[in-house]
């Protein structure tokens, strides 16, 4: 390790970002077994790559717009999956930009939506000691008429709940927000402040994880330690302190180290900048084939690792729209130039993408959630006056400037 003190990290989840259910509190000291292998065909390895490279060149943005000014935290897999239920009703050129900007270069909608349901089938029961709970639903208003086809993709591939919905309702963003607050063991609550009574329907992603750590620490361990916000502002912070054989790689201005749940089909990746280097300096150097080597480095081996570790306990809530009109999505949020003819014959657009989470780690695991909504507006027609002159009118003409009437009649039989 370079140093021994634990500075200012940002934490990725390995694979997704989710939520872990509660821990038994009683320390088992019995290991569980190896990684149990998720075999994927290789447009399916494909799929889940093009989503990693947009999960980087979405966080990267935001860790460095934020200069280490603010605890973060997304979930890809849950902005990805809500992004590629909508893409499904996406249609022409704004099909092309939405699959662009999600980085689904070579791969069709069919072998997107396969390799979702793979992972949600194979993800959720794969660790007997990692909760992993997955929920899609899509939400309906009566004044959308939605296509059967869109609505089947939705319900074969993503097993989402369809839901009737009216937006007008006052009791409709607490219904949604119950729905999420569910699928989400209460971590996100109130997700939805309002509904705009243009939104059509609602496209909504729920996560929810929570996983013991295979070598979990022990609570009589932590105790009250500097951490330092800034290098010259230290702060005392609840600090978790281990001594065990962890994965660890350096990269030119950082240290990972791997911290297994469960029998390790899940992980922690802690990212340490280097003393001197902000987290937005060691951010600008991801990449999803940086990554991908760092991950292979990770694999060759342990190493004994005197680990300390803040406890943390947050929530994250962002609108996503600008952030994916920056990676080149704009014609979806165009109420006038939007495709999403695949779902209905009306006009539509993306009003907005919501993103939340939550995380809490302490000695004993994990716990996170997230969720995503996207919201599909219809667009609104410009209001029309009909005026039909077919009775006897007056009329006058006059010069603007000085307001001289010059002619003045009525005409009461135009023939």
């Amino acid at each position: 390790m370079k140093k021994s003190l634990i500075g200012p990290a940002f934490i990725m989840i390995a694979g997704i970002s989710g939520i872990l259910t509660a821990c038994d509190k009683t320390k088992d000291n019995t290991l569980p077994g190896d990684p149990i292998p998720i075999e994927l065909t290789l447009k399916q390895k494909e799929v889940v790559d093009s989503a990693n490279k947009f999960a980087f060149d979405l966080f990267v943005p935001i860790i460095t717009e934020k200069q280490g000014a603010e605890n973060i935290m997304i979930s890809p897999f849950s902005i990805t999956s809500a992004l590629s239920m909508t893409l499904n009703g996406a249609a022409g050129e704004t099909f092309e930009a939405m699959k662009s900007g999600l980085r689904y270069d070579s791969e069709t909608i069919e072998e997107i939506n396969d390799t979702y349901l793979k992972l949600m089938k194979d993800m959720v029961p794969v660790d007997s000691r990692v909760v992993l709970e997955i929920a899609n639903s899509v939400w309906v208003d009566k004044k959308l008429t939605v296509k059967q086809t869109f609505m089947t993709a939705l319900e074969t591939y993503y097993l989402a709940e369809a839901r009737n919905i009216d937006v007008l309702d006052p009791g409709a963003v607490d219904e949604v927000n119950g729905w999420i607050s569910d699928k989400t063991h209460a971590k996100i609550q109130k997700m939805l402040e309002s509904l705009d009574p243009d939104i059509a329907m609602l496209l909504i992603n729920a996560v929810y994880f929570n996983g013991k750590w295979r070598y979990q620490f022990d609570k009589d361990n932590t105790l009250d330690k500097p951490f330092y916000v800034t290098p010259g502002a230290p702060v005392e912070v609840p600090m978790m302190y281990q001594k065990e054989k962890f994965a660890v790689t350096e990269t030119d201005n950082a240290t990972l180290i791997e911290l297994p749940y469960g029998q390790g089909n899940y992980s922690m990746v802690v990212m340490l900048p280097d003393e001197g280097v902000s987290t937005a300096e060691a951010a600008a150097g991801l990449s999803s084939t940086k990554w991908a080597q760092w991950m292979q480095d990770l694999s060759y081996g342990t190493t004994e690792v005197e680990l300390s570790l803040p406890k943390f306990k947050y929530e994250y809530k962002r609108e996503l729209n600008d952030d994916l009109k920056n990676l080149g999505m704009e014609i979806a949020f165009d109420p006038y130039n939007a495709d999403f003819s695949n779902i209905s014959d009306q006009d539509l657009f993306i009003s907005f993408v919501l993103h939340q989470t939550f995380i809490d780690t302490n000695e004993e695991g994990t716990e996170a959630a997230a969720a995503t909504i996207v919201g599909i507006g219809v667009t609104s027609v410009p209001m029309t006056m009909v005026i039909n002159v077919n009775r006897p009118f007056l009329y006058f003409i006059r010069e603007t400037t000085t307001g001289t009437i010059v002619f003045m009649g009525q005409v009461a039989d135009p023939r």
